[in-house]
This record gives structure tokens, sequence and C-alpha cells, in this order.
């Protein structure tokens, strides 16, 4: 979409500086409507190829930036917590623990 944009945004720029500039040196109207045709179509392709280039710096960006965090996370993960002791086991909850819990009296 930024491709878009930006080819949208300078063919717009760019046309109207044409015209512009025709209408100030007198042109004749043929003449105003062909550079403005060749002006519009030339910069889109270029303002299209910009919006590539900076969509692709900015993929990269954004990939980078994920795969940093994304490794940061795993690096936490992985550090011994000081919360849990060296003994402490992980026993799933199944039927026969169910009967261990006690309520507590109102």
């Amino acid at each position: 979409m930024l491709k878009l944009r930006t080819a949208l945004c300078l063919a717009l720029i760019v046309g109207t500086l044409t015209l512009l500039n025709g209408m100030l040196q007198g042109a004749r109207l043929e003449t105003i409507i062909y550079r403005i045709i060749v002006s519009v179509a030339i910069f889109g392709f270029i303002g299209y190829g910009l919006g590539l280039i900076v969509e692709r710096f900015f993929k990269k960006i954004a990939l980078k930036k994920l795969n940093e965090k994304y490794q940061s996370d795993t690096l936490k993960e992985n550090e011994p917590s000081d919360d849990v002791t060296g003994n402490s086991e992980f026993a799933p909850f199944t039927s026969t623990s169910f009967e261990q819990i006690t309520r507590p009296k109102e």
C-alpha cells in the first residue's frame, strides 16, 4: 500500500507542477496535456520503485526488532528463577491429588 501511495503522491505533485509550468510558459493545451501524461507516468513508476525500496527497508528493520525481542524473551525464560527452590517438583493435577485438597474453613 505504501508503494501505491508514494507513486500516487509523487505523480500528482509532478503533474501539478507540470501544469503550472506549462501555463506560465504559455504552451498550447495539447503540449501541456502531453507533458502532464508523460510526467505522471514516469514519476508514477519512480514513486512505485521508491515505495518498494522503503517498504523493504522497513520490513527488514521490523523483522530485526522482532527477532531481538523473541531472543530476549527466550533468554528470560531459560534463566533460573530465584523464586523456585531446587527441591520443588512439578506435580500435575490428577484425580488422586484432588482428594488431598483441603477446603478453607469459613
